[in-house]
Protein backbone atom coordinates (compact mmCIF):
# COMPACT_ATOMS: atom_id res chain seq x y z
CA UNK A 1 0.00 0.00 0.00
CA UNK A 2 1.20 3.59 -0.76
CA UNK A 3 -0.33 6.23 1.22
CA UNK A 4 0.08 10.02 0.21
CA UNK A 5 -0.89 13.06 1.13
CA UNK A 6 -1.53 15.29 -1.38
CA UNK A 7 -2.91 18.45 -0.02
CA UNK A 8 -3.66 19.82 3.41
CA UNK A 9 -4.40 23.53 3.44
CA UNK A 10 -5.62 25.60 6.26
CA UNK A 11 -8.77 28.00 6.12
CA UNK A 12 -9.55 30.45 8.31
CA UNK A 13 -13.35 31.71 8.50
CA UNK A 14 -14.76 34.27 11.01
CA UNK A 15 -16.90 32.50 13.37
CA UNK A 16 -18.50 35.64 14.62
CA UNK A 17 -18.33 40.01 15.34
CA UNK A 18 -19.90 40.91 18.45
CA UNK A 19 -19.92 44.24 17.39
CA UNK A 20 -18.77 47.08 14.93
CA UNK A 21 -15.78 47.98 17.49
CA UNK A 22 -15.02 44.47 18.52
CA UNK A 23 -12.52 42.44 17.42
CA UNK A 24 -13.36 39.37 15.08
CA UNK A 25 -12.77 35.86 16.54
CA UNK A 26 -11.65 33.50 14.10
CA UNK A 27 -11.42 29.50 13.80
CA UNK A 28 -9.14 27.54 12.27
CA UNK A 29 -9.60 24.44 10.47
CA UNK A 30 -7.32 22.46 8.32
CA UNK A 31 -8.46 20.76 5.64
CA UNK A 32 -7.40 18.52 2.41
CA UNK A 33 -7.28 15.09 1.00
CA UNK A 34 -5.14 12.17 1.32
CA UNK A 35 -4.99 9.30 -1.49
CA UNK A 36 -4.52 5.80 -0.66
CA UNK A 37 -3.74 2.84 -3.00
CA UNK A 38 -5.21 -0.37 -2.31
CA UNK A 39 -3.07 -3.42 -3.85
CA UNK A 40 -4.33 -6.37 -4.86
CA UNK A 41 -5.07 -8.27 -1.64
CA UNK A 42 -5.84 -7.19 1.84
CA UNK A 43 -5.11 -3.91 2.98
CA UNK A 44 -5.33 -2.25 6.65
CA UNK A 45 -5.79 1.50 6.14
CA UNK A 46 -7.79 4.75 8.43
CA UNK A 47 -9.84 6.98 7.31
CA UNK A 48 -7.08 9.81 8.41
CA UNK A 49 -9.42 12.91 7.90
CA UNK A 50 -13.30 13.83 9.04
CA UNK A 51 -15.61 13.63 6.44
CA UNK A 52 -17.86 16.15 7.31
CA UNK A 53 -20.98 14.63 5.10
CA UNK A 54 -20.17 11.27 6.49
CA UNK A 55 -17.67 8.77 7.71
CA UNK A 56 -19.75 5.62 6.76
CA UNK A 57 -18.35 2.54 4.69
CA UNK A 58 -20.68 3.57 2.28
CA UNK A 59 -19.96 7.53 2.04
CA UNK A 60 -16.17 7.19 2.33
CA UNK A 61 -15.50 4.39 -0.73
CA UNK A 62 -18.37 4.64 -2.65
CA UNK A 63 -17.47 8.14 -3.23
CA UNK A 64 -14.06 7.94 -2.39
CA UNK A 65 -12.96 5.50 -4.68
CA UNK A 66 -11.12 6.89 -8.22
CA UNK A 67 -13.15 5.51 -10.89
CA UNK A 68 -14.65 1.73 -11.60
CA UNK A 69 -15.55 0.06 -8.12
CA UNK A 70 -14.39 -3.13 -8.30
CA UNK A 71 -17.29 -5.93 -8.03
CA UNK A 72 -16.50 -7.59 -4.56
CA UNK A 73 -14.15 -5.12 -2.92
CA UNK A 74 -14.71 -5.98 0.44
CA UNK A 75 -14.54 -3.66 3.65
CA UNK A 76 -13.94 -5.52 7.28
CA UNK A 77 -14.83 -3.31 10.52
CA UNK A 78 -13.46 -4.75 13.73
CA UNK A 79 -16.34 -4.58 16.59
CA UNK A 80 -14.35 -4.57 19.39
CA UNK A 81 -17.28 -5.16 21.52
CA UNK A 82 -18.17 -8.67 19.88
CA UNK A 83 -14.46 -9.30 18.61
CA UNK A 84 -15.67 -10.00 15.73
CA UNK A 85 -16.13 -8.13 12.25
CA UNK A 86 -18.72 -6.54 10.10
CA UNK A 87 -18.34 -6.63 6.32
CA UNK A 88 -19.51 -4.81 3.86
CA UNK A 89 -19.31 -5.66 0.06
CA UNK A 90 -19.48 -3.55 -3.02
CA UNK A 91 -21.79 -5.03 -5.46
CA UNK A 92 -21.64 -3.32 -9.01
CA UNK A 93 -25.27 -4.33 -9.53
CA UNK A 94 -26.93 -2.16 -6.93
CA UNK A 95 -24.00 0.39 -7.22
CA UNK A 96 -23.35 0.37 -3.24
CA UNK A 97 -21.66 -1.85 -0.47
CA UNK A 98 -24.12 -4.35 1.19
CA UNK A 99 -25.73 -5.41 3.92
CA UNK A 100 -27.29 -1.84 4.14
CA UNK A 101 -26.35 -1.81 8.07
CA UNK A 102 -22.70 -2.61 7.70
CA UNK A 103 -22.60 -0.04 5.15
CA UNK A 104 -23.78 2.60 7.75
CA UNK A 105 -20.54 1.77 9.93
CA UNK A 106 -19.10 4.73 10.77
CA UNK A 107 -15.33 4.45 10.62
CA UNK A 108 -14.16 8.22 12.75
CA UNK A 109 -10.95 9.61 11.82
CA UNK A 110 -8.11 7.38 14.51
CA UNK A 111 -9.66 4.02 13.12
CA UNK A 112 -9.53 1.68 10.81
CA UNK A 113 -10.33 -1.58 8.64
CA UNK A 114 -8.88 -3.97 6.26
CA UNK A 115 -10.02 -3.64 2.76
CA UNK A 116 -9.89 -6.13 0.29
CA UNK A 117 -9.09 -5.32 -3.13
CA UNK A 118 -10.37 -8.25 -5.61
CA UNK A 119 -8.49 -7.12 -8.72
CA UNK A 120 -4.96 -7.62 -9.44
CA UNK A 121 -4.33 -3.93 -9.67
CA UNK A 122 -4.02 -1.04 -7.34
CA UNK A 123 -7.44 0.81 -6.51
CA UNK A 124 -7.21 4.57 -4.93
CA UNK A 125 -9.72 5.68 -2.83
CA UNK A 126 -9.66 9.63 -1.76
CA UNK A 127 -9.80 10.67 2.24
CA UNK A 128 -11.24 14.41 1.86
CA UNK A 129 -12.15 15.91 5.15
CA UNK A 130 -10.91 18.33 8.13
CA UNK A 131 -8.13 17.41 10.28
CA UNK A 132 -9.23 16.77 14.09
CA UNK A 133 -7.84 19.08 16.74
CA UNK A 134 -7.84 19.52 20.35
CA UNK A 135 -9.85 16.99 22.14
CA UNK A 136 -11.49 15.79 18.83
CA UNK A 137 -7.61 14.64 17.95
CA UNK A 138 -7.72 12.26 21.07
CA UNK A 139 -8.79 8.93 20.98
CA UNK A 140 -9.91 6.08 23.15
CA UNK A 141 -7.98 2.69 22.89
CA UNK A 142 -10.55 -0.10 24.52
CA UNK A 143 -9.06 -3.35 26.42
CA UNK A 144 -8.15 -6.27 24.33
CA UNK A 145 -7.92 -6.06 20.01
CA UNK A 146 -9.29 -3.01 18.18
CA UNK A 147 -8.12 -1.95 15.09
CA UNK A 148 -6.59 1.99 15.44
CA UNK A 149 -4.46 4.88 13.49
CA UNK A 150 -3.24 8.00 14.40
CA UNK A 151 -6.18 10.91 14.24
CA UNK A 152 -3.56 13.01 12.55
CA UNK A 153 -2.54 12.42 9.09
CA UNK A 154 1.05 12.21 9.75
CA UNK A 155 3.90 9.17 9.22
CA UNK A 156 6.13 8.11 11.97
CA UNK A 157 6.33 4.75 14.23
CA UNK A 158 3.80 4.20 17.34
CA UNK A 159 6.55 5.34 19.57
CA UNK A 160 6.69 8.54 18.01
CA UNK A 161 3.39 9.15 17.93
CA UNK A 162 3.04 9.02 21.98
CA UNK A 163 0.75 5.61 21.65
CA UNK A 164 0.04 4.84 25.46
CA UNK A 165 1.51 1.54 26.47
CA UNK A 166 2.35 -0.89 29.26
CA UNK A 167 3.54 -4.25 29.79
CA UNK A 168 1.95 -6.81 27.92
CA UNK A 169 0.88 -4.30 25.28
CA UNK A 170 1.14 -5.44 21.20
CA UNK A 171 0.84 -3.77 18.04
CA UNK A 172 -0.03 -5.87 14.90
CA UNK A 173 1.27 -3.97 11.90
CA UNK A 174 0.49 -5.03 8.40
CA UNK A 175 2.68 -5.49 5.70
CA UNK A 176 0.72 -5.26 2.52
CA UNK A 177 3.58 -6.74 0.81
CA UNK A 178 3.66 -10.20 2.27
CA UNK A 179 0.18 -10.21 3.33
CA UNK A 180 0.77 -10.92 6.76
CA UNK A 181 1.31 -9.24 10.24
CA UNK A 182 4.48 -8.07 12.17
CA UNK A 183 4.03 -7.87 15.48
CA UNK A 184 5.86 -5.72 18.25
CA UNK A 185 5.28 -6.40 21.84
CA UNK A 186 5.83 -2.81 24.99
CA UNK A 187 8.89 -4.05 27.29
CA UNK A 188 8.48 -1.75 30.41
CA UNK A 189 11.52 -2.81 31.27
CA UNK A 190 13.26 -0.91 28.38
CA UNK A 191 10.29 1.62 27.66
CA UNK A 192 9.84 0.31 24.36
CA UNK A 193 8.71 -1.40 21.50
CA UNK A 194 10.44 -4.50 20.83
CA UNK A 195 11.16 -5.60 18.03
CA UNK A 196 11.21 -1.54 16.65
CA UNK A 197 7.86 -1.22 14.90
CA UNK A 198 7.67 0.02 11.18
CA UNK A 199 6.75 3.48 9.78
CA UNK A 200 3.11 4.09 9.32
CA UNK A 201 2.57 5.91 6.26
CA UNK A 202 -0.59 8.60 6.48
CA UNK A 203 -3.75 6.73 6.24
CA UNK A 204 -2.20 3.40 7.62
CA UNK A 205 -3.76 1.75 10.31
CA UNK A 206 -2.59 -1.59 13.45
CA UNK A 207 -4.39 -4.10 15.24
CA UNK A 208 -3.25 -3.29 18.59
CA UNK A 209 -4.03 -5.56 21.96
CA UNK A 210 -4.31 -3.72 25.22
CA UNK A 211 -4.15 -5.03 28.48
CA UNK A 212 -6.27 -2.04 29.87
CA UNK A 213 -7.96 0.61 28.29
CA UNK A 214 -6.30 3.91 27.75
CA UNK A 215 -6.61 7.06 26.09
CA UNK A 216 -4.08 8.40 23.29
CA UNK A 217 -3.61 12.19 23.79
CA UNK A 218 -2.58 14.08 20.65
CA UNK A 219 -4.52 17.21 21.50
CA UNK A 220 -3.28 18.57 17.65
CA UNK A 221 -3.47 22.15 16.44
CA UNK A 222 -3.11 23.18 13.70
CA UNK A 223 -0.65 26.11 14.30
CA UNK A 224 1.99 23.37 15.88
Amino acid sequence: MRTKTLLLTAALSVAGIASSMAQAVYSVNAVGYVNTDLVPGFNLISNPLNNTTGNTIQNLFANGIQGTIPNNLTVYHFNPTTDSFVTAVYDDLDAKFIPDAAAATVIAPGNGVFVRNPTQANVRVTFVGEVPQGAASNTDIPQGFSIKASTVPVAGTVASMNLPAVQGDRVFEWNSATQAFVTSAYDDLDQAWLPAPANLTVGEAFFIFKTAAATWTRNFNVNQ
